[in-house]
């Protein structure tokens, strides 16, 4: 078993780095700061990165995680179709830093399930079937192995048995639900690369966001040297993740191609960005053979095409001289979820029978009935599906389930999807 020794000298953050990029501390903090050397977190030469990146040939047409300038920001977030090779990139550059200075990767899923050796077992495939780790570490380690959570590099013979090993882990897995049990036990000072795979799922789980920040905070304590990287295979505007993050109305004005540098209003610094479409003449030729089908909903198949997001039923267009219009039966449900406003509508159309319309709304008045998943404040406010406190909203549930919702945008179908999976977390988590 071998010891990996970084290969850049250590030179943690103080007082001339702070000056030199702008950052004022107090007396009594610089005063800490010459006690405790390493609170800060590690001086990393980001350009010296980027050249060792450079120098392992990775093709051009895939996502380079270094991009954006990276010493800016604490988030960078990227969002795309699939076979771009932001996965693969980012594990690279995990083990770019841990050659350079130690550092470790901590790589985050939704679950810790999702992070047990059957489900993991090929994350490191691309790397491997590239050569790019012994590309990286030379002659000293050509493979790498998972056990325990962690990943360990090592190096194999012709037979692939392993004939050395590192002692320290390049990588380490962890599940958004297992943010409380890390509190208190884990501690991880070279923790300064943090990626959270896959963050846009079907499923937004009860309190993910604040999940992952606490996970964040959990591995970096007071150190400015970290950078979180997220990354999604699932291009959708409407995810709760952006509301969150007070990025809803940025990505809703943003398109394939587009990036972003945002400030939120308290002052954290975000590189947000679609990647444009990149269509290779192999992958054209894969998508006419297998996916050559009028669909807008296949672009994160394909990769090519405009901003795909999913189709919900629209609320009719009723011309003046011709069509009946709907008789309003009820006009006093609202959701409310991450400060926005949505109204259910309880209509009976000619056509369509008894259903509910969802439009976006603004305010709310005396006599409304509200469901939300905050803190109830309000007597007109009602927990979660609102079952167990007003029995009418029943009613509108189950015409949700024979599909007679119908809403005035898309953004207001994948919101009323978002509450509901929000909900049902939500209270199974409270339940257990």
């Amino acid at each position: 078993m071998s010891v990996w020794k970084p290969t850049e000298k250590i030179k943690y953050i103080d007082k001339k780095w702070l000056d030199k990029h702008g950052i004022k501390l107090s007396p009594e903090e610089l005063e800490e700061l010459e006690t405790n050397e390493k609170k800060l977190g590690i001086q990393i030469d980001w350009e010296a990165v980027k050249k060792e990146y450079n120098r392992l040939g990775i093709p051009k047409d895939t996502y380079s995680p270094l991009k954006p300038d990276v010493l800016k920001v604490g988030y960078v977030i990227d969002l795309s179709d699939r076979s771009r090779g932001k996965t693969t990139n980012k594990l690279i550059l995990g083990l770019i830093l841990f050659k350079m200075y130690g550092i470790v990767l901590h790589y985050v899923r939704q679950r810790k399930s999702e992070c047990e050796r059957k489900m993991l077992a090929d994350l490191y495939k691309t790397v491997l079937d590239y050569n790019y780790i012994e590309k990286i570490f030379g002659k000293t380690y050509n493979s790498i192995f998972f056990y325990g959570k962690r990943w360990f590099l090592c190096r194999v013979d012709e037979t692939g048995e392993i004939v050395d090993k590192c002692e320290d882990n390049c990588t380490f897995c962890i599940g958004l639900d297992e943010s409380d049990s890390l509190k208190s036990t884990y501690n991880a000072p070279r923790g300064d690369m943090i990626f959270h795979d896959e963050f846009i799922t079907s499923v937004y789980g009860y309190n993910d966001f604040i999940r992952f920040c606490d996970i964040c905070k959990t591995i970096i304590r007071d150190r400015i040297s970290p950078v979180i990287y997220m990354s999604a295979n699932t291009i959708n505007k409407e995810s709760p993740w952006f509301a969150e993050m007070g990025l809803e109305k940025v990505i809703q004005a943003m398109e394939m191609g587009d990036y972003e540098y945002v400030e939120t209003v308290f002052g954290t610094h975000i590189y947000l960005e679609i990647l444009e479409e990149n269509v290779s003449g192999i992958r054209e030729n894969v998508n006419k053979r297998f996916w050559g089908f009028n669909n807008d909903k296949l672009i994160s198949i394909t990769g090519k095409g405009t901003w795909a997001t999913e189709n919900y039923p629209h609320i009719p267009i009723y011309r003046d001289d011709e069509d009946e219009k709907p008789r309003i039966l009820q006009n006093i449900l609202f959701i409310n979820m991450n400060s926005k406003y949505v109204k259910l509508q309880l209509v009976s159309d000619a056509q369509r029978g008894i259903c509910v319309f969802v439009q976006p709304a603004t305010k709310i008045y005396p006599d409304s009935v509200v469901l939300t998943c905050d803190e109830i404040t309000d007597k007109r406010q009602a927990f979660a599906m609102g079952f167990d406190t007003f029995n009418f909203v029943k009613a509108y549930w189950k015409l949700y389930e024979q599909n007679k919702f119908y809403y005035a945008r898309n953004s207001e179908g994948a919101f009323i999807k978002a509450y509901i999976s929000y909900s049902r977390t939500k209270l199974g988590a409270m339940r257990r």
